[in-house]
């Protein structure tokens, strides 16, 4: 086989593997709520929102910078409504105050290069104003567009005609971005509690369930370990808004009459304590898979050894990714089936764990001279089955208080 064959070859077979990365985005977000469903419901909204600006400071206003619309829009697409109004109240401040400024500086000044600088040295330390936030300096590109807009015009009379156009397209921008956010699948709107954690928990056991499958030919390439890692750490932003859900959800329970009507408990213990196991675990995840980057990216040769070590520590991920599953199934102390199946999967994984050690301590994975990559994998994997004997330890305290406990993984089969 030829040079140039094995390269094409390798070539057919990265292409394939991120076509199968992207269909499996596509497939997390339009199947459940998840980091991957918020990026493409963005990017609908983006376009939305762009498309309708353009078309009505375009086509029906006729603006001569009708670009200044669709680009504001753009930016006013944030993550929650109330992220969308505070950000469009500062970007319009901002955006207007330069224009000010450069209807205030330039038929004063006159147009000359000194006056150029001294406005925008007057727009940069303008836009340090703390209530701007990170939308200061577009004081400083808002007069600089102004400027140009002056010099440009015939007259003083277009010019400032020029300059309101320029203000006004920018709030149509700030408002149509604002009510897109808040017409169209308003984020967090339709979120309890119990949804928040359920699609932490989805999005952690698809992650847990990809690499665990990914492993299972033994030493990934680098290019998939990278992108599980790109997943893991996006987790983060799935925990904050988890919380965020949970911690609304509890608030509105406050004097709340309608609690007194609710059978199950509402202090919301339950809750955060699956939350808090779903962030450690996502956690202790996004270490290990670092280690499994390492092993990817190491120049020593793999052998078998190292193969069925990988073998072995993708079936306790495979245990992990149930263990999930079921906690993001836990609403209340009803939910017995899935309490006995996530002692289950929580048994499989420290069964998955005790093999994985003695078969570690029955080879020299790690060279004396590199970094213990496999042994640092050990221990996240060891990290990992306990955050979900502790949730179930907590749980069993809540939900079933004459339960006897479970052992650790470290009194497991002594």
């Amino acid at each position: 086989m030829t040079g140039g064959d094995t390269t094409g070859r390798t070539a057919v077979h990265r292409a394939k593997e991120r076509a199968e990365r992207l269909i499996g985005t596509l497939r997390r977000g339009l199947g459940h709520a998840g980091p991957d469903r918020d990026a493409m419901l963005s990017i609908v909204k983006s376009v939305f929102a762009a498309a309708v600006a353009w078309l009505i400071a375009n086509n029906l206003l006729h603006a001569p910078s009708a670009t200044f619309a669709p680009f504001t829009a753009l930016l006013m697409v944030q993550a929650t409504v109330s992220q969308s109004v505070d950000q469009s109240a500062r970007y319009a401040a901002a955006m207007v105050a330069g224009v000010v400024l450069a209807g205030v500086l330039t038929p004063t000044l006159g147009a000359a290069m000194w006056t150029f600088a001294v406005l925008i040295l007057v727009a940069l330390v303008f836009g340090r104003w703390r209530k701007l936030g990170q939308q200061g300096p577009q004081v400083g590109v808002a007069a600089l567009f102004a400027y140009s807009s002056f010099t440009q015009s015939p007259a003083l009379s277009s010019s400032y005609l020029q300059l309101a156009s320029i203000a006004g397209l920018v709030l149509l921008g700030c408002a149509l971005g604002v009510l897109t956010n808040l017409v169209i699948v308003p984020p967090m709107r339709y979120r309890s509690a119990e949804h928040g954690i359920g699609s932490l928990a989805h999005s952690l056991c698809d992650l847990l369930t990809d690499v665990s499958e990914g492993l299972h030919g033994g030493v990934p390439d680098r290019e998939s370990a990278q992108a599980w890692q790109h997943r893991a750490d996006q987790l983060p932003e799935s925990v904050a808004q988890a919380r965020a859900t949970v911690e609304h959800a509890a608030e509105t329970m406050r004097f709340n009459p309608r609690r007194l009507f609710m059978r199950d408990s509402t202090s919301f213990a339950g809750h955060r304590t699956i939350l808090n196991a779903l962030e450690r675990a996502g956690e202790q995840l996004r270490s290990g898979l670092r280690g499994v980057h390492n092993a990817a990216a190491t120049d020593h040769p793999q052998d078998r050894a190292h193969h069925r070590f990988i073998i072995g520590y993708a079936e306790l991920l495979a245990a992990a990714a149930e263990a999930a599953r079921n906690l993001g199934r836990l609403h209340s102390a009803d939910d017995t089936p899935q309490l006995r199946e996530l002692d289950d999967a929580t048994s499989r994984a420290e069964r998955a764990y005790r093999e994985l050690a003695e078969q570690a301590g029955d080879e020299t994975l790690d060279s004396p001279r590199q970094w213990p990559i496999y042994g640092a994998l050990q221990t996240d994997a060891h990290r990992l089955v306990e955050e979900f004997i502790h949730a179930r330890h907590s749980l069993s305290r809540l939900l079933e208080p004459d339960r006897e406990e479970p052992r650790s993984v470290g009194s497991a089969g002594n």
